[in-house]
């Protein structure tokens, strides 16, 4: 029999984060249904309040009409509704604008959450922004020319990042520290100090010719084992 496939992590990482941010549109949507619900309501409230003080303020033409002996007013019943008409159709308009404006921030905002809990290195890296600058002058201007938001902040931890400048800068070498190991080196010759004949190995104290030549040797085969010489 044939092995089961294996399931790729990278392929089962993506379906998890695909199906989370579908389960994440599904409560917006939801969200966003309930608040336009709500939004209606609170219209055909203001429509009846609206059409509540036409009615007051016909009731009060007539009864003005009345006292004054002229007969009841005309009222054209048709352009009314057509009034009413075209303030409702605006206001749902409005509303739906409002909540799609809405529905879509709330989209960008847990897509901005989700993405610094995969960088959560984002708040350190910033911190070397002003490094950015002085590395890339001309770079950095170009992302300061985007819209100002949270796609240019982005940028520009990708570019922190890309250029290293996050990373701790190693410590440099002390020029006394690089003499001092010098001195520490078989290989160190004082200015001043003649060259030691070809054959005699300095071992620091006195030594006679024979054991400074032993010596010498002994280095010279080191360094053919060690690819030195």
């Amino acid at each position: 029999m044939s092995a089961a496939p294996q399931e790729n992590p990278v392929q089962t990482h993506e379906a998890q984060k695909k199906a989370e941010e579908e389960t994440n549109l599904v409560k917006q949507r939801k969200h966003y249904e309930r608040q336009l619900e709500q939004e209606r309501y609170a219209r055909e409230q203001a429509e009846l309040r609206a059409t509540q003080i036409e009615k007051e303020a016909q009731a009060r033409r007539t009864q003005v009409d009345d006292d004054d002996g002229d007969d009841e007013p005309y009222v054209d019943h048709k352009r009314l509704a057509k009034k009413f008409s075209s303030f409702e159709a605006s206001l749902d308009k409005k509303i739906e604008q409002k909540a799609e404006e809405k529905a879509r921030r709330m989209l960008n905002e847990e897509r901005q959450s989700q993405w610094l809990k995969n960088n959560p290195d984002f708040e350190e890296v910033m911190q070397h922004a002003e490094k950015f600058y002085q590395k890339d002058k001309e770079f950095a201007e170009n992302v300061l020319q985007m819209p100002e938001g949270f796609e240019r902040q982005k940028l520009a931890y990708h570019a922190i990042k890309a250029l290293g400048l996050h990373k701790k800068e190693e410590p440099k070498t002390n020029i006394q520290e690089t003499i001092d190991k010098n001195k520490r080196s078989p290989y160190y010759q004082p200015s001043g100090v003649g060259t030691a004949p070809y054959g005699v190995f300095n071992l620091g104290r006195d030594v006679s010719p024979a054991e400074g030549q032993n010596a010498y040797k002994k280095l010279q085969e080191l360094k053919g084992r060690l690819r030195l010489g």
